[in-house]
């Protein structure tokens, strides 16, 4: 069964195709309705229709507008025109948006319906492409995943070396980045007495190792040339916390699954897929020399050595910046060291995000403990802000988190509504409010507001119309584009709401602005 959405601004017309079609006969089971394009997007996103009548004559936001904004959200919408103008060019504009029928009003409910269920059989046709679709890419997959152990084992074993290197440089895709490590995940007696039952198991694990690591971009699962083990080579630069973490990780699921987990090891990181053997024999010789498992994962020495020189480190750092809180400029000389002991020690994108949140917390509690009055929200929207981000965005969101905090209320409102401007300046084009920028700056719509109206002594809706129409008056002096293009050039996808904020502005049209500075420019040449 599907979903249809009718839009059109005449509750009389929306209602009587609502009621009248015989949804249920034609596999619709919901029927949605919206007067404006605005509810009609709203409709699309919260219910996802799979087909949409739409007028084309509305207020605000034309059919022709809503359309292109919809197929933007469900491109495969199947989309139905009503229209009063039996008008070519409505027709041609209808076409090239990719309309699927075109009906004039007012309409014949048994032609609507037949336009309908022709909509429905293609839905169907085009599921049925989908499904055969997937199954030949899940069948190209299961060779292509052949091929790949094939070109692993014979890389990490030193058979057909060079072939190996040449095919993997040739697809990077397979194995994005430039630092690996390999982990080795040996089978064991401890999974099953029964070999068969292990076996399965065994396999079990695989797949759960592909859906994590594979499935993922962070790395490829191989079962070893000999069968008894597993290797991941695993592309550091895609995973989003440290090795150790992640194969920790990996290894509760299996216990909480199977009771138990594989002998499992981490090879050092090496710079080159073609040096992933020497990682593999890392890992190799710590399952060899290990008399007992007394780690869940094991790892190189000098790797975990690496991680207690800068937890010390670290500590120091944290420390020293708590201790001189009241010095803005010594904390944040404090932070660059950090940021750049992270960058020595090569942590993950997840550990900067981790230690980062750590430090800057410990910062705020002592500045609060010492009777500031810092605000709540601040932190909260640090969290927000560092969610999934790179080093180089968590370096630059603490700075700002330290100024903001450490260097006054000023600061932030001098940063914020600076950025706020260079934004609203660069994207005059689009869509702008005051909730979209404030949730860009982490900050509620109220405050934003208030803020924004404190410093500049307009308010920010007042500001980007403002800007529209600069932008608007300079277009019309310098090119000669219609006044439609200029419109969508600043933002205004209807024309006479365009025109009309204009004039409300300038004190004339547009057409007559630009008429009267040619006129102007004409009489100081003569």
């Amino acid at each position: 069964m599907y979903k249809v959405l009718i839009v059109d601004d005449e509750r009389i017309i929306r209602e009587g195709m609502k009621q009248t079609i015989p949804w249920t006969d034609l596999e619709i089971d919901r029927v949605f309705t919206a007067a404006t394009g605005s509810e009609a997007l709203s409709a699309i996103e919260q219910y996802m229709p799979e087909i949409m009548i739409t007028d084309i004559s509305m207020p605000k936001m034309s059919g022709l507008s809503l359309i292109e904004r919809a197929l933007e959200l469900m491109p495969d919408m199947r989309i139905l025109v009503l229209t009063g103008y039996d008008r070519f060019d409505y027709a041609r504009d209808a076409l090239r948006l990719r309309v699927h029928d075109f009906l004039l009003k007012p309409i014949d409910e048994n032609i609507l319906s037949a336009s309908i269920r022709t909509q429905v059989n293609t839905l169907k046709e085009m599921e049925k492409e989908r499904q055969i679709k997937n199954v030949q890419v899940r069948t190209a997959g299961l060779t292509a995943q052949i091929e790949l152990e094939k070109i692993l084992n014979n890389l990490i074993h030193g058979h057909d070396k060079q072939d190996a290197i040449r095919f993997l440089s040739e697809n990077p895709h397979i194995l994005p980045g430039s630092q690996y490590a390999v982990v080795i995940l040996v089978q064991g007696t401890d999974f099953n007495t029964d070999h068969q039952d292990a076996e399965i198991q065994f396999r079990q694990i695989e797949s759960l190792c592909m859906e994590l690591f594979d499935s993922k971009n962070r790395g490829v699962t191989v079962r070893d040339s000999d069968g008894e083990r597993l290797f991941i080579v695993l592309s550091l630069e895609n995973i989003d916390q440290e090795a150790e973490t992640l194969v920790a990780d990996f290894l509760d699921i299996l216990k909480d699954e199977f009771g138990t987990a594989p002998k499992t090891a981490i090879g050092n990181e090496v710079a080159g897929i073609e040096l992933i053997d020497t990682s593999y024999q890392d890992a190799m010789y710590l399952l060899r020399t290990e008399k007992k498992n007394v780690h869940s994962v094991l790892q190189p020495q000098n790797v975990i050595r690496r991680r207690h020189m800068f937890l010390e480190v670290f500590e120091e750092m944290k420390r020293e910046m708590c201790a001189n809180i009241n010095d803005l400029s010594f904390v944040l000389r404090a932070f660059d060291s950090f940021c750049a002991a992270a960058d020595s020690y090569s942590l993950s994108a997840s550990s900067v995000r981790n230690y980062c949140f750590e430090l800057l917390s410990s910062v705020t509690y002592t500045y609060r403990m010492n009777g500031s009055n810092g605000k709540t929200e601040r932190l909260d929207n640090l969290i927000q802000a560092l969610n999934g981000a790179d080093p180089p965005t968590c370096i630059e969101l603490g700075k700002q988190y330290l100024v903001k905090l450490l260097g006054g209320e000023e600061n932030e409102i001098h940063e914020i509504v600076a950025k706020a401007k260079r934004y609203i300046n660069s994207h005059l084009s689009e869509e702008l409010s005051v909730g979209s920028i404030a949730e860009i700056f982490f900050v509620s719509p109220n405050y934003f507001s208030r803020l924004f109206k404190r410093t500049t002594g307009i308010g920010c809706n007042e500001y980007i119309v403002s800007k529209r129409i600069e932008k608007a008056c300079m277009l019309l002096e310098t090119t000669n584009l219609n006044t439609g293009k200029i419109a969508m050039l600043v933002g205004y996808n209807d024309t006479n709401y365009f025109s009309m904020t204009f004039k409300k502005h300038c004190g004339v049209s547009p057409t007559r602005y630009r008429s009267d500075k040619r006129q102007k420019e004409g009489e100081q040449e003569t």
